[in-house]
């Protein structure tokens, strides 16, 4: 027998098969409820009519024994009643004894299993049982992880706009390969500026070289002081800027004019572990007065390009990226330093310091008459074309002049007159050297 918790366990179709085999009539109708109500009912059936059989077999077995005088008929008739019980008997058990073996299995598996989902749901419901505090303050610490991630990544491909991505959410560089670089511009002699360019791959190869040091590492533009080449100290750390993602040039401030810098772009992690991106060019700020400051447009930069350029070691030999950097803002190829330390590139594209300008002026008089007809200017015969127009051009000097034009008909008999007075005064003004840098 199936107790009713376990047939509560099973499913509907389970409970359907046990009770076709019950023999409940209207048992594919019934719901879930029903069925257990219905198969129920049966088993206590069946256990009753079980009880009550079990007496009645012992004392039939007894009187059978104890009278032994009694006639062959009553005898046989209580072995027929005793076999005929034996029989209702197994026909009443057989379908249980091999359909609820099965039933119970499987109602025992289905048991566990619920079992097994009620504590796991209690156990999610008390993990998302938290308080209105404590749930925005995981919202808070959500996005300042966020936050940080994102400040982490130096990569310019990141960027909607600016000069390494153009064309705005598609990301595109002006059909050229994205490359690392950084590189660095002397804004005068307190002031420099890097820019840098830095591709996703780096960050990603930076990622894994650093492993677990990652989730703490910082972003860093590293200002080296470059000191003299013959000395054990070459380079040597100034300082350390913190940077972050989002941007692709950052301002240096920098002390002891004239000097020599040169920047490094990378990540530095908590034990003083740096891993280096790339670096940049050497530069030489001038000394306080020899230059003004620059705005951080490139607009003063396109009118004083020799110099910054000059400045920013652009003659040196490794200066491949400020080179590119140069040509691609200002769309024009750099000069470069011959043998000699001459400039040595298109005259056209290099500073003129001196401006040749020439300015003049010529009279054209022109109209249309009669092929036939007869045209002067000023005394002067004109040629006519053969539809009777004419083009006259002459010299304008700086006076007044009075051009009478005449026109007469083949037979001299009717003749026109137009009178033109032009006046033409010519000032050559002063050369203005004009500087508007700020």
């Amino acid at each position: 027998m199936i107790k009713t918790a376990d047939l509560k366990a099973q499913t509907r179709r389970e409970l359907a098969e046990l009770a076709k085999t019950y023999g409940v009539s209207g048992w594919h109708s019934m719901r879930k409820d029903d069925l257990v109500t219905e198969i129920s009912k049966v088993q206590r059936k069946l256990r009753r009519k079980a009880d009550s059989s079990k007496p009645a077999s012992s004392s039939s077995k007894s009187s059978a024994s104890s009278k032994n005088a009694a006639s062959k008929k009553t005898s046989s008739s209580s072995r027929s009643a005793s076999t005929t019980a034996a029989k209702s008997k197994a026909k009443a058990s057989a379908p249980i004894s091999k359909g609820a073996q099965i039933a119970a299995a499987r109602a025992r598996a289905a048991a566990v299993s619920a079992q097994r989902c009620a504590e796991a749901l209690d156990q999610k419901e008390q993990k998302e049982r938290v308080s209105a505090k404590t749930a925005r303050i995981r919202a808070q610490m959500r996005r300042r992880r966020e936050t940080l991630d994102r400040h982490r990544d130096l990569s310019t491909g990141t960027l909607v706009g600016g000069a390494a991505v153009a064309n705005g959410s598609s990301r595109t560089r002006n059909g050229e390969p994205h490359q690392d670089r950084v590189v660095l511009l002397v804004r005068d002699s307190y002031w420099l500026q890097a820019n840098w360019e830095i591709t996703r791959a780096s960050v990603q190869r930076a990622e894994s070289a650093m492993a677990e040091r990652w989730h703490t590492a910082k972003p860093i533009l590293r200002l080296l002081a470059v000191g003299d080449v013959a000395s054990n100290q070459a380079e040597s750390v100034a300082r350390d800027i913190p940077i972050h993602g989002g941007v692709n040039n950052w301002y240096i401030d920098v002390d002891d004019a004239p000097s020599r810098f040169r920047v490094i772009i990378g990540y530095l992690a908590d034990f003083g572990e740096f891993y280096t991106i790339c670096r940049s060019n050497v530069v030489e700020t001038p000394r306080p007065g020899e230059c003004e400051r620059l705005d951080e447009h490139w607009s003063d930069i396109a009118e004083d390009y020799e110099r910054i350029y000059s400045l920013s070691g652009g003659y040196d030999q490794d200066a491949g990226d400020l080179k590119e950097v140069f040509e691609e803002r200002l769309h024009r190829p750099m000069p470069s330093r011959g043998d000699q330390g001459q400039t040595v590139a298109d005259p056209s594209l290099l500073r003129q310091t001196k401006l040749p300008f020439k300015v003049d002026a010529e009279l054209i008089v022109f109209g249309k008459t009669t092929p036939n007809a007869s045209v002067n200017i000023a005394g002067r015969p004109v040629k006519l074309q053969e539809d009777g127009s004419f083009t006259v051009r002459m010299q304008l000097p700086d006076k007044r002049q009075v051009l009478p034009v005449t026109c007469e008909s083949r037979d001299g008999l009717r003749q026109r007159t137009t009178v033109i007075a032009v006046e033409r005064n010519t000032k050559v003004m002063e050369t203005v050297e004009i500087d508007d840098r700020f």
